[in-house]
């Protein structure tokens, strides 16, 4: 049998805060580690109450920074990123307010970087095969086909 570690929720809160000031946390992930820590569901509920209030938690805040990171350092397009969003429990009217913070330039730099890291890989791009590699692989890291097409014909088609 595996013992679940059971914390107090006076010092659930505290360690919460702590967590929430050093890292974007959203509801979801506060509750899961709310459950893991064995806290009564109503104690729970009221601890997250309690960070919303003072600001610890933000699904806005957190959405937009997790778009952001998921951009710049991961090079995540879109789909993928509205996908773990989802897993997360982000309702689709704050996924779309977080879309609407993507610097557009910025989103092009990310898929061009992945583009071209493939092709180093592929080696010659003239073929219609690594063509569509690249298209393939643009979209398995959540970039639109389309957007990721008329890059493709861009940069390697000339």
């Amino acid at each position: 049998m595996i013992s679940r570690r059971v914390v107090k929720p006076s010092v659930a809160l505290v360690k919460l805060q702590e967590l929430c000031a050093r890292s974007e946390q959203c509801s979801d992930e506060i509750l899961t580690k709310l459950r893991g820590w064995s806290v009564p569901e109503s104690a729970a509920l009221k601890i997250l109450a309690l960070l919303k209030r003072d600001r610890y938690v933000d699904d806005r805040r957190y959405v937009e920074a997790f778009v952001r990171d998921k951009i710049v350092f991961n090079r995540w397009g879109r789909a993928k990123i509205k996908l773990a969003l989802i897993k997360k429990h982000i309702t689709a009217d704050l996924i779309a307010d977080g879309f609407d913070t993507i610097d557009p330039e910025e989103y092009q730099v990310a898929l061009d970087e992945v583009l071209q890291a493939k092709a180093r890989r592929i080696g010659e791009i003239n073929s219609y095969e690594s063509r569509v590699k690249l298209l393939k692989h643009a979209a398995s890291r959540g970039f639109e086909v389309g957007l990721a097409g008329d890059r493709i014909k861009k940069m390697f088609l000339k």
